[in-house]
């Protein structure tokens, strides 16, 4: 993706989105992949944008997602390493796959250094849908204005609406019964595949 002339045409699909009734906004802090690959995550950083944006549907919060981590190591496991365990077994490309495909999401907020990223997360996608013969659909990016990315925090839409969303109320409570409807129901519509992974495996 050449990030200077896509610009533009990324810009009209964010302001075309948003008017998008079919599209639901997900708020997920990454506190999954902090808590994953930090020795001590600052909570600080985690629940900051609770004080800084009061209109997005209620955050979710990925440690309870346990389908995001899973994913995760699976496409982790797809790639070649050393004999010695890596420092890191899932890289922030893995994290970012896992969350489109569990969260079903069809755009994902990106600042314009982060294209890349979203690029190979969705060439990763089309990698492991043709060793396993399946449809994992890749996400569109919707450009942010601001020259950084809020760190924990991912903004995405997807075409499914997901049963924990309940407005934006941004309560510790909220969040916890938001993330455990929406893990159930990752996890059900998920039963499937990782079945089906089970059996290839051991065939």
């Amino acid at each position: 993706m050449n990030e200077v002339s896509d610009a533009r045409q990324i810009a009209r699909e964010s302001a075309s989105l948003a008017l998008d009734g079919a599209a639901w906004s997900v708020t997920l802090l990454t506190d999954g992949e902090a808590l994953a690959n930090a020795v001590a995550p600052q909570a600080n950083s985690l629940y900051r944008y609770l004080q800084q944006d009061q209109t997005a549907a209620t955050p979710l919060l990925e440690s309870l997602l346990p389908d995001i981590r899973a994913f995760a190591m699976l496409l982790a496991s797809t790639r070649r390493h050393h004999r010695c365990s890596p420092e890191r077994f899932a890289d922030a490309t893995d994290w970012l796959a896992a969350r489109i495909v569990v969260l079903e999401l069809s755009h994902v907020a990106v600042t314009l250094p982060e294209l890349t990223q979203l690029d190979e997360a969705n060439r990763r996608l089309k990698l492991l849908s043709e060793q396993l013969q399946l449809t994992l659909s890749p996400a569109a990016p919707v450009l942010l204005t601001a020259p950084e990315a809020e760190p924990g925090v991912l903004r995405g839409w997807s075409r499914q609406r997901q049963s924990g969303m309940l407005g934006t109320v941004h309560g510790m409570q909220s969040m916890l019964m938001a993330s455990r409807l929406v893990a159930q129901q990752c996890r059900q519509r998920l039963q499937p595949f990782w079945h089906g992974l089970q059996v290839a495996r051991r065939g």
